[in-house]
């Protein structure tokens, strides 16, 4: 003989919806990373701005030959401070020297030093958080008066960071 029990199936109680915990953390991490552009922007707005790639692509356009290859390239090889969000790239720009919109040759020194150790993320941030070793000045603009500082602040965070 077989006895078997029938079970009703359970009704959720009443409240907010349930999130899969997979969406619960992309959710989080959605709302960290819009605080960190945020908060990134505020800072280098304060530092002569921060485009988008198709824009600064279009003021390239005025002082060089092929502007998307160009600015592909230095993207590419990390010789500029880019970050990705929410499908475009975005560049600051205190990098670049005006009206000719170089690449700051001091900037390219600190990039090479770091970009072993930091993400672009920690890069772009590293330039506008303020440096013990600079005197609490933040290096995107310490770059204009003492690039050699920044250069040897930048190269001992990369001797502290890489251990």
């Amino acid at each position: 003989m077989t006895i078997t029990l029938a079970t009703r199936p359970r009704k959720l109680a009443p409240g907010p919806a349930r999130w899969p915990p997979e969406f619960a953390l992309q959710a989080t991490w959605d709302v960290v990373q819009e605080r960190r552009f945020a908060s990134l922007g505020a800072a280098l707005m304060r530092h002569g701005g921060f485009v988008p790639a198709d824009q600064l692509c279009c003021l390239l356009r005025a002082h060089w030959d092929q502007p998307l290859s160009r600015m592909a390239r230095w993207i590419v090889r990390r010789e500029v401070v880019s970050v990705s969000w929410q499908a475009q790239i975005w560049l600051p720009m205190f990098q670049f020297e005006r009206p000719s919109l170089d690449i700051r040759p001091a900037v390219s020194e600190v990039i090479v030093a770091l970009r072993q150790v930091y993400d672009d993320w920690e890069l772009a941030e590293w330039f506008v958080r303020p440096h013990d070793q600079l005197a609490r000045r933040v290096p995107a603009v310490a770059l204009i008066c003492d690039p050699m500082a920044v250069k040897e602040a930048a190269r001992r965070d990369r001797f502290v960071n890489r251990w």
